[in-house]
Order: structure tokens, then C-alpha cells, then sequence
């Protein structure tokens, strides 16, 4: 297998499928990766903002969120290409794993010591470095080792990350533990839990020196631009994403505020936490969202089409921020959070295999990834300030918030249906 993986390093496309012991380890790792970032970015950040200045809690976040999803940015793409030329005996991505993933645990001490917004951003941007060198070499692992014929299938599994992290990390942070402390214990050992069986037990063949890309840093820079003229499909693909995860970062950034402010959750629930009500909404929408992630999946994989499904989750995620915008009552939005995770479960599984199937090189896949994942981190900054516009002086308008959030899930279904290399 190794021997495999070596050649595939240096000639092209895996084609060697993966079996479920892999798969199963991978999910896993997926899960205590999301696990890491998501109740730290939902819950434990707003929470933190608020402690540091309660009434202007929002421009807090916002301002944490935009400088750290810009290191983000940068991190996962050096990150990436970094990887791709790490000739360790332990493999290219395996070291930077294990590395990153000791440096996350690391960040939540500095995150949680914090009692000013420059210390909680210090915290946040060590947090974002440590994560991104971890995820970047994580998400190259699939186009290292999954041949395309699988990756509907493989990125299905995957795709539970966001969910089941999601629901995972709201229980343990919102809904279970009140302790501070205890809420980013947690956290770190749920993310060594998962990580460290996936890392360890991965077949990750030593790049071969001579294979070895040049580290050309202005070449580096230059490669940076994928020339959408010659991979449009590339280029439709990453502004599609872009605009979809800036409509679900606004969605889910925001909430925990949204039922604070906007539907006065605990009025409406006496005694009851913001956070718990999170909790709820969250682990509602994950079961919805794990059954369209392994059916839209699947169905990609036996239909052999995946811009149906890709732009379908994204028109379903708009009508629910629609929803979302107009303020009605909790059932209400209940029901709108389960048809938020139906389409979110369905894009995130089938959007990861269509990406994946129209990157412009092998050899470079890490960096690639991370040109890529510019339109995962840049909606991390784009979304605050959209969210300090639209929310207004009062920052409590969620309708408008929302309603922006509902265009650009729309434009970015529609931007799908034009990529003419995967049906």
C-alpha cells in the first residue's frame, strides 16, 4: 500500500480504494476537528466577547473573527504547500497533524486566560495557526488516498464532521458543562481522542527528496492565483463555496446573539440558558443533516451527479435563512434550523467530492486545498463585517442579517450550474 501511495505521490490520481477501517478513522478525525473549532467559535468565543465588554459583545466578535480568519487564511495555505514537500520519515502529512494538534490544545489556555479583546485576539490567532496546520494536512489526505470513484461516498462520511462536531461540542460546551474550565477540557481531549488513531495508524509514504517540489516563494505567491480561464471549473467551484459558507458563517456565528436578542430566549424559557437553546437547535438540525449528508452523498456517487445535489442543498439553506430573517417563534424556528441542517448535510457531502474532482493539479494538492480553502476562512472575515453593516448601531437586525445571508446562498446555487467538468 505504501508502495502505491509513493507512486500515486509522484504519478498521478490514487486508484487503489480505501476500505472501512480508513474510513472509519478518518470520520473520526473529521469529527474531533470540528469538535475543536466549533464550540470555540458558536459558543465559547460569543461567550468570552460578552464577559470582555457585554454591550458591545458583537463588535468584539467581529473583530476577533476578522483578523482570525485572515491568519486562517494565510496558515492553511502554507499549511498546505508546506505539506506537500514535507519529506519526514513519518510522511508529509502525518508530522503536521500531530503537531498542530498539540498546538491547538495550547491555544485554548492562551483563549481562555484572556480579559481584554488584544489578548482574547492573541489567543485566537495562535488558536487559528495550530488549527490550520493540523486541517490543512488532515483535508489532503483525500485526495492523497480516495480515487475519484469513492469520493462521494468517503466525502459523506466526512461531511458528518460539521454536524456531529457541531451537535458534540453544543452539548458538552452549551447544554452539559457550565464550568469554563471544564468546557475547554473538553474540548482538547475530544480533538487528541480522534486525531491521534487516524495520524498514527495512517499509511503516509515518505516523499521521495528528488520528487520534492521547489519551495519557490514568488513562485509560490504567483501559484497562488488560479487562472479561472483555464480551470473555470475550478474558479465557479471556489466563488460558489465562498458565497454559500459566507451565508452559513453568518448564520451560525450569530445565533447564539440571535436568541439572546432577537427572540429573547430566555423570556420565552424562564430559567434557561441562550446557550441551551443552541444546544437544541443544534442537535435537532444534526440528525437532519446526517441523513441528506449520507444520502446526498451516496446518490451523488450512484447518479455520477453532483451539481443537482450541490446547488439543491444550497437553494434549501437560503429558504431557511429566509426564515430565520423573518423573527417568528421558537417552533418556527426550530423546524427552520432542521431544514438548515437538510441542506447544510447535503452541500458540505456532496460540494467536498465536486471540489475535489476539478482540482487543477495532483503533485499540489495541499496547496490547492488551500487555495480552496480561502473560500472556507475568507467568509470568516467577510461575514463580520457584513454582520457590523447590516446588524446596524443597535446591532440587533437579524432580519437584514438574514435576508443578505439568503442572496448569497442563492447566488452561489446558481453559480454551480455552469461547471461543465463534473455532471
Amino acid at each position: 500500500m505504501a508502495a502505491v501511495e509513493a507512486e500515486t505521490i509522484e504519478s498521478g490520481k490514487p486508484t487503489t480504494p480505501v476500505g472501512g477501517g480508513f474510513i472509519s478513522a478518518y470520520t473520526l478525525a473529521q469529527i474531533g476537528a470540528f469538535v475543536s473549532f466549533m464550540p470555540l467559535l458558536q459558543v465559547l468565543l460569543p461567550l468570552k466577547a460578552e464577559s470582555i465588554d457585554p454591550a458591545g459583545k458583537a463588535v468584539v466578535l467581529s473583530q476577533v473573527a476578522i483578523w482570525g480568519s485572515l491568519v486562517a487564511s494565510v496558515a492553511n495555505l502554507l499549511a498546505g504547500a508546506v505539506s506537500d514537500r514535507t519529506t519526514s520519515r513519518l510522511g508529509r502529512r502525518r508530522p503536521w497533524m500531530i503537531l498542530g494538534a498539540l498546538c491547538t490544545v495550547a491555544s485554548y489556555l492562551a483563549i481562555k486566560a484572556a480579559d481584554s479583546t488584544a489578548e482574547l485576539l492573541a489567543g485566537v490567532i495562535g488558536f487559528q495557526l495550530a488549527f490550520n496546520m493540523m486541517f490543512a494536512a488532515l483535508l489532503a489526505v483525500l485526495p492523497d488516498r480516495v480515487p475519484d470513484a469513492q469520493k462521494g461516498r468517503v466525502a459523506a462520511f466526512l461531511s458528518l464532521g460539521h454536524p456531529v462536531g457541531g451537535m458534540a461540542g453544543a452539548l458538552l460546551v452549551g447544554g452539559l458543562l457550565v464550568d469554563e474550565g471544564q468546557r475547554y477540557l473538553a474540548i482538547a481531549a475530544v480533538l487528541l481522542v480522534s486525531i491521534a488513531p487516524f495520524a498514527l495508524g495512517l499509511k503516509d509514504a515518505p516523499l521521495n527528496p528528488r520528487a520534492r517540489p521547489p519551495m519557490d516563494w514568488r513562485g509560490f505567491v504567483a501559484g497562488l492565483w488560479v487562472n479561472p480561464l483555464v480551470h473555470p471549473d475550478f474558479g465557479l467551484a471556489w466563488i460558489s463555496r465562498f458565497m454559500v459558507l459566507v451565508a452559513i458563517t453568518l448564520t451560525q456565528s450569530y445565533m447564539l446573539f440571535y436568541l439572546q436578542d432577537a427572540l429573547h430566549y430566555s423570556a420565552l424559557f424562564p430559567g434557561r440558558r441562550a446557550e441551551q437553546g443552541l444546544a437544541l437547535l443544534t442537535t435537532a438540525a444534526t440528525c437532519a443533516n446526517v441523513a441528506c449528508a449520507m444520502i446526498g452523498g451516496m446518490l451523488s456517487d450512484r447518479l455520477k451527479r453532483r451539481k443537482l445535489f450541490a446547488a439543491g442543498a444550497a437553494l434549501v439553506l437560503a429558504g431557511a435563512m429566509v426564515t430565520f430573517s423573518m423573527t417568528p417563534g421558537w417552533p418556527v424556528v426550530l423546524a427552520g434550523f432542521v431544514i438548515f441542517g437538510c441542506g447544510a448535510g447535503c452541500y458540505y457531502a456532496v460540494d467536498i467530492a465536486l471540489v475535489s474532482t476539478v482540482l487543477p493539479s495532483q503533485r499540489d494538492v495541499g496547496k490547492d486545498l488551500g487555495v480552496l480553502n480561502l473560500a472556507n476562512t475568507l467568509p470568516q472575515a467577510l461575514a463580520p463585517m457584513l454582520a457590523l453593516y447590516f446588524l446596524g448601531p443597535s446591532h440587533v437586525n437579524y432580519q437584514a442579517l438574514y435576508l443578505v445571508a439568503a442572496g448569497l446562498a442563492l447566488a452561489g446555487a446558481l453559480t454551480i450550474l455552469p461547471i461543465r467538468g463534473v455532471r
